[in-house]
């Protein structure tokens, strides 16, 4: 059942669905409970295993944080292995290595998108986590991570990084679907081994960080914020940059989960809001029809600019022309505690016993 399914029967039969949503939180805690007794059968990669997930649908930052891990584990100089679903993609297939110029249509939107900007790493798309998992094992992966894992519970993980947003803390808390947006209830926090919460476009993160420890604090594990932001943006054709879009007239186009959050991007980091903002559903396949349509509106509209997310641009770059940019963008971490998260993860990681016998980082 897709979200936006999920939001039509909230506003229909919000009167039915509470029951309905304790069932399903039953459900889904029984099945934790087999998969941490053994009596459902789950695999133990061979190698480091990073879960990255959350506990609701929609968008958190998956994608953002699985990329700033990719950059992390080059640091370290580890060889990764991404084992993600590919939402979106039609692979010919299973599993799946993305490669840089696989067609969008195959790879997905975000498995591209990381393969693209993380070379060194492979990018594995399965439904399958499993299988995708055993073949990267041949090929000496010392890193797995695993992208919206929290409830792929097939998949054993060394740590277990839970996103969340402020809705989550806020109206949504243990709203479990039907009734709410929550993929399990409460109890299932209990596996994180931290929490990383995307600020978004909260201006109070004093308030924010109240709110989470209020929450959180009686789990008894780390709480992290992080932020994407943009510094700047690049034309998706000629890679040219500009600092800012102050004064210039500019379409922004979507299709993500939080359209919202770009708009607001913009209006903050790059100086300008859009002159109009067309927001297409979530992973939507772009085609050459759409891009026509889309410079029709912004011709109608005056604007220069093109602007859309960088996931959108690895499908619409193949019938774009040079209006067609894309933000820049960088994830940034805090704590109000007395650790940053890249330390936190770095002492967390060696200390694996995975990894007491690793070679050293690379320089």
């Amino acid at each position: 059942m897709t979200p936006d399914r999920i939001s039509r029967l909230q506003s229909q039969f919000p009167h039915f669905l509470g029951p309905l949503s304790k069932a399903y939180a039953r459900l889904m805690r029984l099945r934790a409970r087999l998969f941490a007794s053994g009596k459902r059968a789950s695999w133990r990669p061979p190698a480091p295993c990073i879960s990255v997930g959350n506990i609701s649908w929609g968008g958190t930052g998956k994608t953002p944080v699985v990329s700033w891990l990719l950059d992390w584990a080059r640091d370290e100089g580890l060889r990764p292995t991404v084992l993600t679903r590919g939402y979106g993609g039609k692979p010919p297939h299973r599993p799946y290595a993305v490669q840089l110029l696989s067609p969008p249509h195959e790879a997905g939107d975000e498995p591209l998108l990381l393969k693209r900007t993380h070379p060194q790493a492979q990018i594995l798309v399965d439904p399958n986590r499993v299988r995708a998992g055993k073949i990267a094992a041949r090929k000496m992966a010392d890193l797995f991570v695993l992208d919206d894992g929290y409830q792929h519970l097939r998949v054993q993980r060394d740590l277990n990084l839970c996103l969340l947003s402020p809705r989550d803390l806020d109206e949504e808390w243990n709203r479990v679907i039907p009734a709410g947006s929550w993929r399990e209830d409460v109890s299932a926090l209990s596996r994180a081994d931290a929490f990383l919460i995307n600020t978004m476009f909260d201006n109070d993160d004093g308030c924010l960080e109240t709110v989470a420890h209020i929450k959180l604090a009686i789990l008894g594990k780390p709480i992290f914020f992080f932020r994407v932001t943009a510094r700047g943006v690049a034309n998706a054709l000629t890679g040219e940059t500009q600092d800012t879009l102050d004064g210039r007239r500019f379409l922004l186009v979507t299709a993500i989960a939080n359209p919202d959050k770009v708009c607001q991007t913009c209006k903050t980091d790059l100086g300008e809001k859009p002159v109009r903002h067309l927001i297409y559903p979530d992973h939507h396949p772009f085609g050459l029809s759409d891009w026509q349509a889309i410079v029709a509106a912004a011709e109608r509209n005056d604007c220069g600019h093109i602007v859309c997310t960088p996931k959108d641009a690895v499908k619409l770059a193949p019938f774009a022309d040079d209006r067609l940019w894309t933000p820049q963008l960088t994830t940034s971490f805090s704590t109000a505690g007395p650790i940053s998260f890249r330390d936190w993860l770095g002492d967390r990681f060696h200390n694996l016993p995975w990894t007491l016998h690793a070679p050293e980082k690379t320089s």
